[in-house]
């Protein structure tokens, strides 16, 4: 019976150490994608659901695993902060602020938390207004059920931030989003130029490919926390099993979807076989087609 527990005991410990080094680290998961619409190639960085975490001393890691990548746009899909723990917003303020200051461009759009941080009705909500001023004093670009045409290096894109209603993250319940809120929101895709769509949840990934979206860049599932090799993330952030839309790369009607498995957590600080990672995307031109002789 003893050695039973002892065995427990220390099954428990080396989970326990296990994962404290786990939640420390993150990875670089690079994609490519071909595009019609462009003719020179484009890099994206994407960094979602950092929920204020910080590797290093003030993410220096973090910030300079970007760099590496030299990307054209950082694009940042919502969760940079955990909506209650404001005394910990200045990490994310500082993050977008080292990007900006190196002269990269940051593109932001609302995850559940800031939604939520930014409700009237939040006892905080002066304090989240000010960090959201001071992002913007940095030079980050706020898109929140908005669009822009953004240049870059001579290539025109078009970029729109998703806002999502705070009943598609409800907790129990299939995720719900009425039919035409993107085009309610948004208006039209564009269909001249590259089409960037930050969405924090990827539940509705068909509808955001659907709606025109060239590239769909999103977050919210932390990859599911737990996953299984060889069967994927065992539950979503609203407890359901097995989501489809989890993380990685989705190809919808031609047009992509990119899931982050975000670089922070809340609440459950676990990550099993589902290490963070900042996402790297390089938008190349389509090729054209072998003629035959």
């Amino acid at each position: 019976m003893f050695g039973l527990i002892g065995i427990i005991g220390v099954i428990v410990l080396v989970y326990a150490a296990w994962q404290r080094s786990e939640l420390k680290k993150f990875r670089v998961t690079r994609y490519e994608m071909e595009s019609k619409k462009i003719k020179k190639e484009l890099t994206f960085a994407v960094i979602s659901d950092l929920h204020s975490f910080s590797y290093g001393v003030d993410n220096e890691r973090l910030v300079q695993a970007v760099l590496a990548e030299r990307p054209d746009l950082v694009l940042v899909p919502g969760d940079l902060i955990v909506t209650a723990v404001t005394n910990k917003y200045a990490v994310a303020l500082a993050l977008i602020r080292r990007l900006c200051d190196a002269g990269i461009p940051v593109v932001c759009s609302n995850g559940n938390h800031e939604s939520r941080a930014g409700l009237l009705d939040f006892a905080d909500r002066a304090v989240f207004l000010q960090y959201c001023r001071q992002l913007n004093e940095a030079g980050a670009v706020f898109l929140n059920n908005e669009c822009r045409i953004q240049k870059i290096r001579g290539e025109t894109v078009r970029i729109c931030g998703l806002e999502l209603p705070l009943y598609s993250y409800k907790k129990g319940r299939k995720p719900y989003l009425e039919e035409g809120f993107l085009t309610s929101c948004l208006g039209s895709a564009s269909d001249q130029h590259l089409q960037i769509l930050l969405a924090h949840h990827p539940a509705f990934a068909d509808r955001y490919a659907a709606w025109g979206a060239d590239l769909t860049v999103c977050g919210h599932n932390h990859g599911g926390l737990v996953c299984i090799p060889g069967i994927g993330s065992v539950v979503s952030p609203q407890f359901l099993p097995f989501p489809e839309y989890d993380a990685g790369e989705f190809t919808i009607d031609g047009r992509k979807v990119f899931i982050s498995r975000g670089l922070g957590t809340h609440t459950f600080h676990i990550r099993v076989f589902n290490r963070a990672e900042l996402l790297v995307i390089k938008a190349k031109p389509a090729r054209e087609p072998d003629r035959q002789p």
